[in-house]
């Protein structure tokens, strides 16, 4: 595949397309790039047969991964300060279906390891933000399944990534604006969206988080898993009116009003959610300062 250079084109000067960020995807796949890990958890959230224990007894063979599980677990995101001591206490405090979440999520998150000046931490941070406000609005709309919630947010970006392995510079001058997803198309040749779901298909995530990845800017595209995309949408949406930062692409639409309506969210629930919200912020930011 030529090297990319400034600008979204290739060595031989003609624009990217979607093609080559689709080559680049299977490159990853190719390479090796993602950590076997990943395949065992995914093979292992897709056995019924597989227990709390088996799962903690994987994430035991890899102390770093063990190490970074603890700490998030007892992080203010899940009200376990201090109290987890070992993986298998963190599975069963947490269940089965989050911890598979957060080891999926930075399994995936070694994949694309902070190179160059941009600080690459600073999308994951919005990211777990994004995944905590997916699990927090599982909590006040009862329709949405929340097995997948947190995952679904915690990925709902991951197309940014690859942009950012593919081309830095191009990646970078993209601004988050109304007008993001044009500006991706022109330099890239798809939206980040497109490029995530394509990745999350490639590493074999379900369906339902796939969906949530491709659609999560325009949920009414989406030709099913309508719950989970539009509240993948909305968290989205809700970490940029609570907390702006550079990095937040959750442009507030009039279709993120007809999803309040549809999920009868009042004012009183978005003020919990911005209380929940602010009660963890410092938390999820110190996890990625260290």
């Amino acid at each position: 595949m030529p090297i990319k250079t400034k600008g979204g084109e290739d060595s031989f000067g003609k624009p990217m397309t979607n093609s080559d960020v689709r080559h680049f995807i299977k490159q990853l796949q190719d390479l090796s790039t993602t950590p076997a890990m990943l395949g065992k958890i995914l093979s292992m959230a897709g056995d019924e047969t597989k227990s709390t224990k088996d799962l903690g007894e994987l994430i035991s063979y890899d102390p770093a991964m063990a190490q970074r599980v603890l700490k998030i677990a007892n992080s203010a995101l899940f009200a376990h300060s201090g109290m987890i001591k070992d993986i298998h206490q963190a599975v069963f405090f947490l269940g089965l279906n989050m911890i598979k979440s957060i080891v999926v999520g930075m399994t995936v998150m070694n994949i694309f390891p902070p190179t160059g000046t941009f600080r690459v931490e600073n999308l994951w941070l919005h990211s777990y933000e994004v995944a905590f406000l997916s699990s927090v609005l599982t909590e006040k709309i009862a329709i949405t399944n929340n097995r997948e919630s947190f995952l679904a947010g915690l990925l709902h970006d991951i197309g940014r990534m690859v942009f950012y392995s593919l081309d830095h510079a191009s990646f970078q001058s993209i601004e988050t604006t109304d007008t993001m997803l044009e500006q991706e198309t022109t330099v890239f040749g798809c939206t980040h969206a497109e490029a995530g779901a394509w990745f999350a298909a490639d590493i074999g995530l379900p369906d339902s988080i796939v969906l949530s990845i491709k659609h999560h800017h325009k949920p009414s595209a989406s030709p099913d898993e309508m719950n989970l995309v539009s509240l993948v949408s909305l968290a989205e949406a809700f970490a940029r009116m609570l907390n702006p930062r550079v990095e937040d692409d959750g442009i507030w639409t009039q279709e993120h009003n007809a999803i309040l309506l549809e999920f009868s969210l009042t004012h009183e629930d978005i003020h919990a959610i911005d209380d929940r919200f602010r009660s963890v912020r410092n938390d999820i930011e110190k996890f990625f300062a260290s």
